[in-house]
């Protein structure tokens, strides 16, 4: 009895699984396809750059496979776009079976030769399905804009203008005693390995409606967000008589650097209205040079925002010093650090290590005067103390705190010349609308409770026009007395 019934049920179970299989086998004809999205958006592409890569899947949600019987780009062999099917490149495929209740990738690559266009061109097209059902499609959108390139060369005086983006590839240097002049509205896009060397003077007169951009050349994704996408721009020794007003620079390395370890050739610039955020490293790096700082903004360094080595001459005046990342990356190990060091950090010296002939290993130690000086300006963060000097018997240093906003813990304090701390206020949140790119744009102007309201000097700034007013244009002096930090409260 017991082997009937096995027999029996054994019996059933074939059928089940002939049945199964038969109807695997089965292609459906009246069906539709299903899609991960209907558009794929491409963010603004540069040309000659390379290529992106998007995908989106297939989906067959029959209880038996599809065949899908063409699968192409509706411009065909015109298309800036490229697809790849699970693994095969391509720019059409047929007869393609997706098994029941699964799914293929697609994956769609693009790359936009030179268009002769000064704005950016929509760029469209779509991927076609036809089956026996009927023609289904998902549609391409992405924006290609026109650059000119400089690829690892050495250019000579010219001025850069708003027509049309400048993309620099694997960096690019400014001539000695030769100017580069940048227009208001220009855009600058730099390649993960690259700076822009200023060994000659640079000229860059961006306005508050119109200023001038440096940024990585990535859009796509999280890349516009991302610190890190390109090198420094860098002003070289020696380099005089530089000018950036309203200028922002965004997701570098480090933004600017400012001269070299070198006793006897200084770099100058004046930063009037500029912007540096989102660094993954440092804001401003210096070695004995002169800077000049106005109503400037320095933000979200992923290590410090002001790093100051080996002397030289340091005015900030109503500048703005925020750094509330708390985290910087660590590209040794692909992870994430906490950000130990402060804003601000000077030394009036500069350590560095090498190898002799003999391959033995020494540090030597460059000392240099010099002076750093902070007028109603607000330096601010998530560490408990922002600022940390260093200082080297065998050259000078001097400093002066003077009206200034600053997050400075009472151990760190006293180890500050009490002449050299004028009128300050300590570790109060200055109360910015938006200081963290978590959150949106960023936004440096002081909400109606802010502690800064009022609290500058007015004799700071007599006889500065630099000073006149603030970086959005509104008077200083308008209710007697300046507030601290880049931005006058209305």
């Amino acid at each position: 009895m017991r082997n009937s019934l096995i027999a029996v049920l054994s019996g059933f179970l074939l059928i089940i699984f002939l049945s199964d299989c038969q109807n695997d086998g089965v292609m459906v004809d009246d069906f539709q396809l299903g899609f991960s999205a209907d558009t794929v958006y491409f963010d603004t592409v540069l040309t000659t750059l390379g290529s992106v890569t998007h995908h989106f899947q297939i989906y067959n949600p029959e209880n038996q496979p599809v065949e899908i019987d063409h699968i192409f780009l509706a411009r065909g062999q015109e298309s800036f776009f490229r697809l790849n099917l699970d693994g095969t490149p391509g720019r059409e495929f047929s007869k393609v079976i997706i098994p029941a209740r699964d799914s293929l990738f697609l994956f769609v690559e693009l790359t936009i030769d030179p268009l002769d266009e000064s704005n950016p061109v929509l760029i469209k097209d779509s991927v076609v399905f036809e089956t026996k059902s009927g023609l289904q499609d998902v549609k391409l959108l992405a924006y290609g804009q026109d650059v000119h390139v400089f690829n690892g060369e050495i250019f000579k005086t010219q001025t850069w203008t708003k027509e049309k983006p400048y993309l620099i590839v694997n960096s690019a240097a400014l001539d000695t005693n030769e100017v580069l002049t940048i227009e208001p509205g220009t855009k600058i896009y730099l390649t993960s390995t690259s700076s822009l060397l200023i060994w000659g003077q640079i000229q860059a007169h961006g306005t508050y409606d119109e200023p001038i951009i440096f940024s990585g050349a990535r859009f796509d994704g999280r890349y516009e967000e991302s610190a890190g996408q390109w090198r420094t721009l860098y002003i070289a020794e020696g380099s005089k008589d530089n000018v950036l007003e309203h200028v922002i620079i965004r997701n570098a390395t480090a933004g600017i650097q400012v001269g070299y370890p070198d006793r006897e050739k200084q770099a100058a610039v004046e930063l009037r209205n500029c912007m540096i955020l989102n660094s993954s490293s440092l804001g401003i790096f210096s070695f004995n040079s002169i800077i000049n700082a106005y109503n400037t903004v320095i933000a979200d360094c992923g290590s410090i925002g002001i790093y100051i080595q080996m002397g030289g001459t340091y005015n900030f005046y109503h500048c703005t010093l925020s750094n509330v990342s708390a985290y910087y990356p660590d590209f040794f190990e692909n992870a994430y650090k906490a950000r130990s060091l402060p804003t601000l950090m000077f030394k009036n010296y500069f350590e560095w290590y090498d190898f002799d002939e003999e391959f033995r290993y020494f540090e030597d130690t460059l000392p240099g005067d010099v002076e750093v000086n902070f007028y109603n300006s607000i330096i601010y963060g998530t560490s408990v103390s922002e600022i940390y000097f260093k200082k080297n018997d065998m050259a000078g240093m001097s400093y002066l705190f003077d009206h200034t906003l600053m997050k400075l813990h009472a151990d760190s304090l006293k180890y500050f010349n009490p002449a050299q701390m004028v009128s300050n206020i300590y570790n109060r949140d200055p109360g910015f609308l938006n200081d963290s790119i978590v959150l949106g744009d960023y936004d440096f102007n002081l909400s109606d409770t802010s502690v800064a309201i009022d609290a500058g000097s007015l004799v700071r700034i007599q006889g500065i026009p630099q000073l006149e007013y603030d970086f959005t244009g509104k008077l200083r002096t308008v209710d007697g007395a300046p507030d601290l930090g880049a931005y006058e409260y209305e």
